[in-house]
């Protein structure tokens, strides 16, 4: 089997995956990881149930969000804090700091600003 270093790789596939990587917020190396067993999951086209994400850039869960954890997803990516979530919903900051939680875990984000990200990027909900 040979082995290819990311050194190895055309200037465009490497900005294209260190950016990919730095949406995820992993390494390029694990970014790489992560498409190579994507692909071998996608074997006969059938994607695995144990996936949390769809196969498309559009990084939805397939989870469904409370309506109240679509509303703290709406201010935190506004860039309010939990006290202010808490003020503006009527809500203590532990039970938005619960919420903040909640989206995190469903959508398999590891941070605020990557819920704010995949909030601009997605379409409007219906």
């Amino acid at each position: 089997m040979a082995t290819i270093t990311i050194r190895q790789l055309d200037d465009e596939v490497r900005r294209l995956l260190k950016v990919r990587a730095a949406l995820h917020n992993r390494s390029m190396e694990a970014e790489v990881r992560h498409i190579l067993t994507s692909a071998a999951l996608d074997v006969d086209g059938q994607w695995s149930t144990a996936r949390t994400r769809r196969p498309t850039d559009d990084p939805r869960p397939t989870l469904r969000l409370t309506e109240r954890e679509e509303e703290v997803c709406d201010l935190v990516a506004l860039g309010l804090s939990n006290r202010r979530i808490a003020a503006r919903l009527y809500l203590s900051e532990r039970t938005v700091e619960s919420h903040v939680s909640a989206i995190l875990r469903k959508l398999d984000f590891p941070s605020r600003s990557s819920i704010a990200h995949w909030h601009a990027r997605r379409p409007p909900q219906s």
